[in-house]
């Protein structure tokens, strides 16, 4: 056993949502370029030089940004995880921490933000209030959606895996995971134990 070796990803579990990453890409590429036309308005149409050199710096700011937006979720798309991390998605299957601490209290915030906003509208509001509590709920439910479908998927995986059900190549992942860690070995022995006990549960007449 040597737990130093690489291990080996499984490739069926997919990290982040098909629909997810589709929106993710489609919101990334149209912004890219509205981004990169607010840049030529400003080289091409732009006559004060403020305006000129603001068109240009914001749009190359933003088209950088969403460039950075592509690249994060397309490498959450092709992403594929251990074995090893899988199972403990499954062992721990309970809400991030920064989800349960900041996703409902900035939905909070924001919808008070947004009434406020409405009845006095402010630049304070919007941006410092609204705007902030937008962002921090996007990436506290972003994060909790991705933990939530890799745990359902991990679950299906070792249900599968357990009754010799799984494709050859993940089924290779866990067994070469197994054989680098004892640890993880008995793990997964316990894991087959539990639904197997399980099963004879629920088949009982």
């Amino acid at each position: 056993m040597n737990k130093n070796a690489v291990p080996i990803p499984v490739r069926s579990v997919v990290c982040l949502p098909r629909w997810m990453m589709l929106t993710g890409v489609t919101v990334c590429s149209v912004l890219l370029v509205a981004c990169l036309a607010l840049a030529a308005h400003g080289i091409i149409w732009a006559e004060a030089r403020g305006s000129r050199w603001g068109a240009i710096g914001g749009g190359l700011g933003g088209a950088i940004g969403c460039l950075g937006g592509l690249y994060g979720t397309l490498n959450d798309w092709y992403r594929r995880l251990p074995a090893k991390t899988l199972l403990w998605c499954v062992q721990h299957d309970e809400p991030m921490p920064f989800y349960r601490r900041v996703f409902w209290p900035a939905v909070v915030v924001g919808t008070v933000g947004i009434v406020i906003g409405c009845l006095w509208s402010h630049r304070a509001i919007w941006q410092g209030v609204v705007q902030t509590s937008g962002i921090l709920a996007f990436i506290g439910g972003s994060q909790e959606l991705i933990r939530r479908h890799t745990t359902r998927q991990a679950r299906a995986l070792f249900a599968l895996y357990a009754d010799g059900a799984l494709a050859a190549d993940d089924a290779d992942a866990i067994d070469a995971a197994r054989r680098q860690d004892a640890a993880f070995d008995e793990e997964v022995r316990a894991f087959q134990a539990i639904g197997e006990r399980v099963r004879r549960l629920t088949s009982e007449p």
